[in-house]
């Protein structure tokens, strides 16, 4: 099983399932299929724009976008809102690079954002999962001015020696991008990271996503904003100055829609 997720984290297999994905004859059969796979997690159209009839592929189906006019976004300057709709995973302060992948599985902070950070004053880590059945384009939390960013799906600043194999570190050797965002005086980080078989991460700031080295942005974007989509499976990670954070809103186990207060902002 290890050996298995260890081949199915490399980015050709996802490439080869991303391109399955897009595939959109013969009709009746894909159409089928989108009907299979709504059918089978339980997707509400209602929130959604159009019909499942309208899809042309399980991909178009994906990243299918809500019904803004059915149920718009609330903005609110006072609070860090949630990017993305999924489940809360983990929420911890940490002082040292080292966070939560899942219980009992650590990962590197610094391999994750592609950076060196300071963790004198903690920095306070959330993860959020989307699940097939969750709404897969992602947010701006705040009015955020986005400095740089980096696409990679290895360690570019190693501080522990990983083996590319090893399952528990997911986070640092998946695909991800990176994001830094700076609010007010304080920079936080906003990492989409790919699952296995993910087809690709799109980020509306950067037609070519370039790999492996960091990108300057250099853009303002407005509170609920669409940052980008996964074209299948994800998670968002966010490591955020604790300085920065009111009084958390939410748990871990709890599930999440976009917009959605997380916390308020100190």
């Amino acid at each position: 099983m290890r050996f298995l997720l260890f081949l199915i984290s490399f980015p050709c297999l996802s490439r080869l399932w991303g391109h399955i994905t897009k595939i959109k004859h013969p009709a009746f059969i894909v159409k089928s299929v989108i009907k299979f796979y709504a059918s089978h997690y339980k997707i509400d159209m209602k929130r959604y724009e159009g019909e499942i009839d309208d899809y042309s592929s399980l991909s178009d189906f994906f990243i299918r976008r809500l019904d803004i006019n059915d149920s718009p976004f609330e903005k609110d300057e006072t609070s860090f809102l949630s990017p993305c709709d999924g489940t809360i995973t983990v929420i911890e302060k940490i002082f040292e690079d080292s966070a939560t992948q899942v219980k009992g599985k650590n990962y590197s902070v610094n391999e994750l954002v592609c950076e060196h950070l300071d963790y004198s004053k903690g920095i306070t880590m959330m993860t959020i999962y989307l699940s097939p059945a969750n709404y897969h384009r992602y947010h701006f939390p705040l009015d955020v001015h986005v400095e740089k960013y980096t696409r990679t799906g290895k360690s570019l600043y190693p501080v522990n020696k990983l083996s590319v194999g090893h399952i528990d570190q997911l986070f640092v050797v998946n695909e991800r991008v990176s994001v830094k965002m700076n609010y007010k005086e304080n920079s936080f980080y906003y990492v989409a990271v790919g699952a296995s078989f993910v087809g690709s991460i799109k980020m509306e700031f950067a037609d070519n996503i370039t790999w492996n080295k960091p990108v300057k942005v250099d853009k303002t974007f407005n509170q609920l904003d669409e940052t980008g989509r996964f074209e299948m499976g994800s998670t968002i990670v966010l490591a955020i100055p604790s300085e920065l954070i009111g009084h958390i809103e939410v748990n871990p186990g709890d599930k999440v829609s976009t917009g959605q207060k997380l916390f308020g902002l100190n």
